[in-house]
């Protein structure tokens, strides 16, 4: 009888791990879509960062103002794709900025005061959809005991057009797709 009980659990073990490996497995292949539209006032923010031989894993965008603490309060939820294209959606009318980006575990921090995170405000209108722009990450080193340094730049490719042909796709469905077309026949 004590065999039957352990090779259940045994069975039930593994099954449970193949779950487990089949659910990690699906949530590193795609990145999730982005949410359907909240309230007619939610906006959207979205472009491009690249660095050269890196992917960017994580961009924290924070609103102007508003304190974070982790698990409690999290900063709002920015998408990236492997084309670097990012998009954070359902954002509530105010002032953003962008304070770093990760790259498998280098981080490339932005904002290091409020008088930097003032100079890099992004405002977000009711029901708007902004471009921040397409940038490139150069000249990378890593510090030891301190952080590390970097250059930033501004990139005309990908196009904003370019970036949108990109997120009209993986918006399919959801209200954030009329929004973008919008955009996209303002930049004819």
């Amino acid at each position: 009888m004590n065999k039957s009980i352990s090779a259940f659990f045994k069975f039930r073990m593994i099954i449970a791990s193949i779950i487990l490996g089949l659910s990690l497995v699906g949530c590193t292949t795609k990145p999730k879509p982005p949410f359907e539209i909240i309230s007619p006032e939610m906006g959207m923010i979205y472009g491009n960062i690249h660095i050269p031989g890196h992917e960017v894993t994580e961009i924290e965008l924070r609103e102007f103002g508003k304190f974070y603490m982790p698990p409690f309060i999290e900063p709002p939820r920015v998408m990236i794709f492997r084309n670097g294209n990012f998009v954070a959606e359902n954002l509530s009318p105010g002032s953003y900025y962008i304070s770093r980006f990760v790259s498998k575990k280098l981080n490339y921090t932005l904002v290091k005061d409020g008088r930097s995170a003032y100079q890099s405000i992004i405002n977000v209108e009711p029901g708007s959809v902004k471009y921040v722009g397409a940038f490139e990450i150069t000249n990378v080193t890593s510090g030891i005991f301190v952080q590390g340094d970097f250059n930033i730049r501004t990139v005309r490719k990908p196009s904003e057009r370019k970036v949108l042909k990109h997120l009209y796709q993986v918006t399919q469905g959801t209200g954030w797709q009329t929004r973008i077309e919008r955009r996209i026949k303002s930049l004819r």
